[in-house]
């Protein structure tokens, strides 16, 4: 079942040894950009320290997993946890699927879990799926990170079989802007990804085809004793990476992070990190009306 979902793409690497994956004859992942090469660092980077910060996409899972069809007889059924990060949520989708395949594009962070389900280190921008051969989709908190969200949501209709469903949380406009507020204390330069509306991630699932079964938007918010902490929260989780070019580079010099921690706002004394959030819940038609 997963050698048949997976093409032969030379910039995918099989993690682990499975048999079922002895067919791919991949080389290790190789972002087709400058500012995927820097995600893939960044997120590796954190792929130690990711699990005890992730707390709100944590939340986020928590409430994903509450959208997935249980009554489906999933057990015979192919899934993708696509940015499966260090497989905290592969583990949960391997109790409710009978095949999952975790897909990331930091090497890192899937060899960090000990899960033997089959790794593919991959760019979600260039997915190696066969068409209409993937049952269900889970990606949490990852799909913010594509270079072109409309193009990727058109893969993945692509990859899922007629009747497949989609589970996807993904971060949209209003998220982290307590950082950015800090740090426009310092110059007019980005330091937070550029993230899209709520109604483009509509209009794009339905563009590729998709039905929207639910689409909800949930802010979700960390807060911390200090701003350093706050900032340093973000760093911890990889969510420092940005998606565009217009970004501050170099490291901040002590008195620069002064000043950034002197403009973050606080709510009861209390620097907090929101997270604007769609929680989507689709599914490919079986047959195109």
């Amino acid at each position: 079942m997963i050698a048949q979902a997976l093409t032969d793409n030379h910039s995918a690497q099989t993690v682990n040894k499975k048999p079922a994956l002895s067919a791919i004859n991949a080389e290790q992942v190789r972002p087709h950009s400058a500012l995927k090469k820097g995600a893939s660092n960044k997120f590796s980077k954190a792929a130690e320290q990711y699990n005890s910060h992730a707390n709100v996409q944590k939340q986020a899972a928590s409430d994903l997993f509450k959208l997935i069809n249980t009554q489906s007889h999933n057990q015979n059924k192919l899934c993708v946890d696509l940015g499966a990060g260090p497989l905290v949520n592969t583990a949960r989708l391997n109790n409710q699927y009978g095949q999952v395949i975790a897909i990331d594009l930091s090497l890192n962070m899937l060899k960090s879990s000990l899960l033997t389900t089959a790794k593919i280190c991959a760019d979600m921008d260039n997915l190696p799926l066969q068409a209409n051969s993937i049952d269900a989709i889970f990606s949490n908190f990852a799909m913010q990170w594509s270079a072109n969200f409309e193009k990727l949501m058109q893969a993945l209709y692509k990859s899922l079989k007629p009747g497949g469903q989609a589970y996807i949380s993904t971060v949209v406009v209003g998220s982290l802007n307590e950082i950015k507020t800090a740090f426009a204390a310092l110059d007019n330069r980005s330091h937070i990804n550029t993230f899209n509306t709520h109604a483009y991630i509509n209009q794009s699932v339905q563009k590729a085809g998709f039905s929207i079964n639910s689409s909800q938007k949930v802010i979700y918010t960390d807060c911390y004793s200090s701003p350093l902490k706050a900032i340093k929260s973000i760093k911890a989780i990889g969510a420092t990476t940005q998606n565009h070019a217009n970004s501050r580079q170099g490291l901040l010099t002590k008195s620069a992070l002064q000043r950034v921690c002197k403009a973050y706002p606080l709510l009861n004394n209390q620097a907090c990190v929101s997270y604007h959030v769609v929680l989507l819940s689709l599914k490919k038609p079986i047959t195109n009306t």
